[in-house]
């Protein structure tokens, strides 16, 4: 008796050190013990779902390629999804994608614990409701973790048993790998056990029924898109026969269609830039659906704006400016009234525009940008971000790699080149001409920010992309009836962004595509977008993405200013063996019936 007491005492003070936090699903857990003890105890239960919630492979603020999930109160410090796609450059663009291992991860310990889970919690003497409650949340979360595995390796080992190891039985536990259609139809039907159980509404970072829908409906649009767009090698271990696509779009848009009518699209604030800036720092959201929180005093934070916050305002240990969003996204925004989103920086004749200030050149740009961007000379917590490129006096051009060196003129000297770029040592000066906005917090200072102050959450399903899967879908599948669904959704937000609706002739994939880059830009998906649709060799290999340089006219009075779009030095190659990931060799040194993906 004296050691299930000490075994529950243990697990009630992991529990209470995970529960410090707003969420105490999103601390890492202390000493969870494995016993059939546990299973009568609530506060042990809960503790070990805390820690199988803690290794769900949610691609967050604390996610890099290389460095993995959960890295403790880090992230974003170098290289991230957006640099790994078409959103984003740094200093080191040219390595940015790798050669097939940047994105590894094997959770077979994570899927071992979570299959224990589901075993026992069956036979708890709790209730029933409790019991349904929690062997859902398993089932949600077991499905992510295969979800994690299947879009980077393709098929994998399908384990849903607890494996033991008895000394002579090695060669049991060395399983093949399953096809990549036996694990998204395992997702599947594993996320409609969960619906089945869950609640239809949770505490913040927890699955309920909606939640796992939301999971359905991402899942089956990659499933449906590696069906059309993919090919089938090694027998099926990659890739999924297309005669299987339409059951994929239909189970994506059956699993979105779930959804609509319980998340509603944020709308507090007229001004429509300010409103989508605010829908990622504000908790009181009903667009979010699930998300990943962050609370400093309980040890658990993000040094997000430490990395990203502009370089003339950045923390006094330095660091800022790590994610510059290529002038390309910037031109994936379209104008308000004109679908064509290039920067009209030439007239007819491809002479240089002039305009009276940097700004103007994105008058009537989609209000997303801006509040996507810190886009040059607007304004960051008071101060000017000045990202100017160089004077143009006559027929000369005018630079310099110090923002300190000025040049005299007959008003005195000025700013040769802006404080906040272009470029510098570090990757802590843009690297494009624009700043990230998305995620800053403007409410911090600039002495308070450090390595380990970050706290907004990160939103990891929220109802725009139920919008964006549920239209995709509908598109795909065709016909009048589902043209007509995908332009609602489409169109609710269009009108939440504040631009013009799309009539149905324009609801096509390639507009709905563009939509899904804009309104999720950042949010780590674009990678994985342009991995499932297969043209990320189209859009990134041997690319070099352009840089857009503000040049101030001194020969005008007023001045004005001119720009120019120059190619970065930097070179991104995606090859086509990236669009799976390389199995870890020693993973296949421990069990040789692991086949290597195709080209490694």
């Amino acid at each position: 008796m004296n050691n299930i007491k000490i075994y529950i005492l243990t697990l009630v003070t992991s529990f209470l050190v995970l529960s410090s936090c707003k969420d105490a699903l999103d601390v890492a857990p202390k000493n969870i013990i494995q016993s059939d003890i546990i299973f009568s105890d609530e506060s042990a239960i809960e503790a070990y779902l805390a820690s199988l919630y803690y290794e769900l492979p949610v691609e967050d603020f604390r996610f890099a390629p290389n460095g993995g999930f959960n890295r403790s109160g880090t992230g974003t410090g170098g290289t991230s999804l957006a640099h790994l796609s078409d959103e984003a450059l740094t200093t080191t663009a040219s390595s940015d994608i790798g050669s097939g291992s940047a994105l590894g991860y094997f959770p077979y310990s994570s899927i071992r614990n979570v299959n224990a889970f589901i075993e026992k919690i069956p036979s708890s003497p709790l209730a029933s409701d409790k019991k349904n409650q929690w062997l859902g949340e398993a089932k949600f979360i077991r499905a992510y973790y295969y979800f994690g595995l299947v879009k980077r390796y393709g098929g994998m080992p399908l384990i849903t048993t607890t494996q033991n190891f008895d000394g002579t039985n090695l060669g049991e536990l060395q399983v093949p790998r399953n096809t990549e259609k036996e694990l998204y139809d395992f997702i599947g039907k594993e996320l409609d056990e969960a619906a089945a159980l869950l609640r239809p509404s949770s505490p913040s970072g927890r699955a309920n029924k909606y939640v796992a829908y939301t999971l359905k409906s991402r899942a089956m649009l990659y499933a449906a898109s590696i069906a059309k767009y993919g090919t089938v090698e090694l027998d099926g271990l990659v890739g999924i026969p297309a005669s299987s696509a339409n059951t994929y779009w239909q189970a994506a848009y059956d699993a979105a269609k779930q959804v609509i009518g319980k998340y509603s699209l944020y709308n507090k604030n007229a001004n429509k830039s300010q409103n989508f800036a605010d829908l990622f720092l504000d908790a009181n959201n009903p667009e979010i659906i699930f998300v990943k929180n962050f609370k400093e005093a309980a040890g658990n934070s993000h040094s997000y704006d430490l990395f990203n916050v502009p370089y003339g305002v950045r923390a006094p240990s330095g660091y800022g400016g790590r994610i510059s969003p290529t002038v390309e996204l910037s031109e994936a925004y379209e104008y308000i009234n004109d679908a064509n989103g290039a920067l009209k920086i030439t007239d007819g004749s491809g002479n240089p525009i002039k305009y009276p200030d940097v700004l103007s050149l994105f008058a009537n740009k989609d209000p997303r940008l801006a509040a996507t961007f810190i886009l040059p000379f607007s304004t960051w917590r008071g101060t000017t971000i000045d990202v100017q490129a160089g004077l143009i006096n006559g027929t000369n051009t005018i630079t310099t790699g110090d923002y300190n060196t000025k040049f005299n003129t007959p008003s005195g000297p000025i700013d040769i080149i802006g404080r906040n770029g272009i470029g510098g040592s570090g990757g802590e000066r843009t690297q494009t001409g624009f700043y990230i906005r998305k995620y800053l917090d403007p409410g911090k200072e600039p002495s308070s920010i450090s390595g380990t102050s970050g706290e907004q959450q990160f939103i990891d399903f929220r109802f725009a992309e139920v919008l964006l899967n549920y239209a995709e879908a509908a598109v795909e599948l065709g016909g009048s009836a589902k043209i007509a669904d995908a332009k609602s959704a489409i169109n609710d937000i269009r009108a939440r962004a504040g631009i013009q609706l799309l009539s149905d002739a324009e609801v096509t994939r390639d507009r709905i595509r563009r939509e899904r880059q804009v309104e999720l830009a950042f949010e780590s998906h674009r990678y994985w977008d342009i991995r499932r649709w297969r043209i990320a060799d189209q859009v990134l290999n041997n690319k070099n993405f352009a840089v857009l340089m503000p040049y101030r006219v001194l020969d005008d009075s007023p001045n004005t200013f001119i720009f120019k779009k120059v190619p970065s030095p930097s070179t991104k190659n995606f090859l086509p063996k990236l669009y799976y990931e390389q199995i870890p060799t020693g993973e296949i040194a421990k069990n040789p019936k692991l086949i290597q993906n195709p080209l490694y």
